[in-house]
């Protein structure tokens, strides 16, 4: 059987959750807003025009968007709740796919979700679906899809939210695959953010959030998308990546949503391990002895988060160097930390003491391993050392609930009062998934 074929059959037969995919697909939309709180405040500078050309256009009444008073057609809803969800770098993701899912999947179910009048059961059946498509595929495509330059956030994250949709419209097995299919054609996103300009990095799960909707929409009218549009010979693999790997797109004995990580840091995910690392450090060492910092860690995170000096807030983002130097100075590392307008010259001191050296034992994909080894050398030649292989918030190394909450309140500091937080955890937690589903997008409406 061909490879879309089989993957949009084994899609639409997840049709019941366990309690603990249940709960765990809880905690993942709480992190969202967590994260879309802190993406709408840090990047606003980025937000302001996105808005201004997506918002201004008039369209009809459908979904809400994040802190907007009127609501908008679902396309333009999904786009813009993608777009502040990843703004700063705080969303889950998982590490085999390499890349995020919950910032597109969850704006792109719930913009639909508010159009058609959907149960919540049906929502997180829909989220659970698109989560595994996204794992599945984007697994099968790496690591071969970073070296071409494709963002799997963007690229796969349009094929997983077709399918989501697709599934929300109650689409059957080959509605799922006309969907996925549509969505191929519509798919993009380069990692040339990484080279210069990171604000514009949203932009990739916000397209995909709107062209699934958009993909599902056209599956729900009856259009048909190519056949073996994953596997065919100028089908989407073919154009991502070098090797298919096949086994990846068969599932595990789990539904993958439970192998995603949750975020602490304000950063990409492959400067994580650093930050872990010189947290630890801090406590074991006087920065001001050191005379050399050599970081030990796997060649695609020196690729996507090498920049050594950031300008601006949007590199802290991708850089190794800094957030390495803030957490062995500081002993943590948060949104406070990505103003550099006036940064230290003892962070600066620290940064030029920094070498990263590429070492592929750092990285396992089958163990879940992304790790990263910091040794300091003082100046009278002693080394300490510290290994991470498993940042905090990694399946392996897991947050609780409480913790994920602890972070919504962070994030949302200055946006929200308590009550508001309050209504939005307890209508994703305590709602009846029976009855009608509720958009905690209605309580954050109107700008603070």
């Amino acid at each position: 059987m061909e490879i879309t074929k089989k993957l949009s059959e084994s899609l639409y037969n997840i049709k019941n959750l366990t309690n603990e995919d249940t709960e765990q697909l809880k905690t993942l939309i709480i992190d969202y807003f967590a994260a879309t709180y802190a993406g709408y405040k840090i990047n606003s500078a980025f937000n302001i025009p996105i808005e201004k050309i997506v918002l201004g256009q008039a369209g009809k009444e459908e979904s809400f968007v994040f802190m907007q008073k009127e609501k908008s057609p679902v396309g333009k809803a999904a786009f813009m709740n993608a777009v502040y969800g990843h703004g700063a770098e705080l969303d889950d993701g998982n590490k085999i796919a390499a890349g995020h899912a919950g910032v597109h999947l969850i704006p792109a179910v719930f913009a639909l979700a508010d159009k058609l009048g959907s149960t919540y059961s049906e929502v997180l059946i829909a989220l659970a679906i698109g989560y595994e498509a996204y794992i599945r595929i984007s697994s099968a495509a790496m690591p071969g899809m970073v070296r071409h330059g494709f963002h799997s956030t963007g690229m796969t994250g349009t094929l997983a939210c077709a399918a989501a949709c697709a599934k929300l419209y109650g689409l059957d097995a080959q509605g799922i695959e006309d969907a996925i299919a549509l969505a191929t054609t519509l798919s993009g996103g380069l990692l040339s953010y990484g080279d210069s300009r990171p604000a514009i990095k949203p932009l990739n799960p916000g397209k995909a959030a709107e062209n699934g909707v958009f993909a599902a929409m056209l599956a729900k009218e009856g259009v048909k998308g190519p056949t073996e549009a994953l596997e065919g010979p100028n089908g989407w693999f073919h154009a991502v990546t070098d090797e298919i790997k096949d086994s990846y797109l068969d599932g595990s004995d789990h539904l993958l949503l439970h192998d995603c990580y949750f975020k602490l840091y304000p950063s990409c995910r492959h400067t994580h391990c650093g930050i872990d690392a010189g947290c630890i450090l801090h406590n074991k060492t006087d920065i001001k002895t050191i005379k050399e910092i050599k970081v030990y860690i796997y060649p695609n995170a020196i690729k996507l988060a090498g920049i050594k000096y950031p300008k601006n807030q949007d590199e802290t983002k991708f850089s190794i160097y800094y957030t390495l130097a803030c957490s062995l100075i500081n002993g943590s590392y948060g949104i406070a930390d990505m103003n550099v307008s006036n940064i230290s010259e003892e962070i600066i001191s620290v940064i030029e003491k920094i070498s990263l050296i590429p070492d592929e034992n750092m990285e396992n994909r089958e163990k879940g391993i992304r790790g990263a080894k910091v040794e300091l050398i003082n100046n009278d030649g002693k080394i300490i050392s510290e290994t991470v292989f498993v940042p905090k918030g990694d399946p392996e190394n897991p947050l609780e609930r409480k913790d994920v909450i602890n972070k919504l309140k962070t994030c949302a500091k200055g946006q929200a009062n308590d009550d508001v937080l309050i209504q939005i955890v307890n209508v994703i937690t305590e709602s009846d998934i029976e009855t009608k589903f509720i958009n905690p997008m209605k309580y954050i409406r109107g700008n603070p």
